[in-house]
């Protein structure tokens, strides 16, 4: 893009922004569609990253410094995110091509409506259907050796049939074993399609154990089966704290009960093959 557009581009991502405090914004510019994001404003909050820190360091006994958890990073530079966009786009991961980046924000193309949004009109069959080619494809991003970060459907969105990974500003996994970024993927994939749009209880269990095995499919790593294994007594004593609370909850308690059960049935399903595998 001559320089003359980009000015012209920066120009109108910024006075697209109707608020100082949005972080994005859709607009159009010479007859195509971006997408403006602007930087985090503040990090995550304190108790949100002491309890991170504490899982991380239970589970893989590595602790992870507190200004990657606090996302120190990402609320001090866009290089972090348009670097991550550029770098997977090399590797031909489909996310949106990076239209323009200034000191504060970057700009996108624009790549269609968010899943979590097209989810609210799917019929039945599409939904299905489309839910478990995305959990294919979350196993084969992660067999590619990569991880997203912010794997939830609200960061997937769809145009022309395709689908693309966006926000990608979450940092931890530079620091942490891949298969435990790949994990949170994984959990966060489920945990937002669970009770999503016209998901109710019974289609979320039913749905989910076959989420896993198509993504299990595509990426069969015992690896992460085995930590799931190790997750679950902590998600169990989770899931009893929780559980009396669940009526006055709109989902988010509800969800963590769906996902405890899911992932139990999952695990004991796996043992045999992860035992005789140990063995051999």
């Amino acid at each position: 893009m001559p320089k003359a557009s980009e000015r012209q581009l920066e120009a109108a991502a910024r006075a697209a922004f109707p608020d100082p405090k949005q972080r994005t914004v859709v607009f159009d510019f010479e007859g195509r569609r971006y997408v403006a994001k602007r930087l985090a404003e503040r990090p995550r909050k304190l108790v949100q990253t002491l309890f991170m820190h504490w899982l991380v360091k239970r589970i893989t006994g590595q602790p992870l410094p507190m200004k990657t958890l606090a996302l120190s990073e990402a609320a001090k530079s866009v290089d972090f995110e348009v670097n991550r966009l550029q770098t997977l786009a090399a590797s031909g991961v489909r996310i949106p091509r990076v239209a323009l980046k200034s000191a504060d924000f970057f700009v996108l193309d624009h790549c269609g409506t968010v899943v979590a949004t097209l989810l609210e009109t799917w019929p039945r069959e599409t939904w299905r259907h489309e839910l478990l080619q995305l959990a294919e494809e979350l196993g084969e991003f992660h067999r590619a050796g990569h991880w997203h970060g912010g794997a939830q459907i609200k960061n997937i969105t769809q145009r022309h049939g395709e689908n693309y990974r966006i926000d990608f500003e979450e940092n931890f996994g530079n620091f942490l074993p891949l298969a435990i970024t790949q994990l949170n993927d994984l959990l966060i994939f489920l945990n937002s399609i669970s009770l999503a749009g016209p998901i109710d209880q019974a289609e979320a269990r039913d749905l989910l154990p076959q989420l896993l095995n198509r993504y299990f499919a595509a990426h069969p790593s015992d690896e992460i089966k085995e930590l799931i294994g190790r997750l679950l007594p902590l998600m169990r004593t989770l899931a009893r704290l929780v559980r009396p609370f669940q009526h006055g909850s709109k989902k988010g308690i509800r969800r963590i009960l769906i996902l405890v059960d899911v992932l139990r049935e999952f695990e004991e399903t796996c043992k045999p093959k992860i035992g005789h595998q140990a063995e051999g």
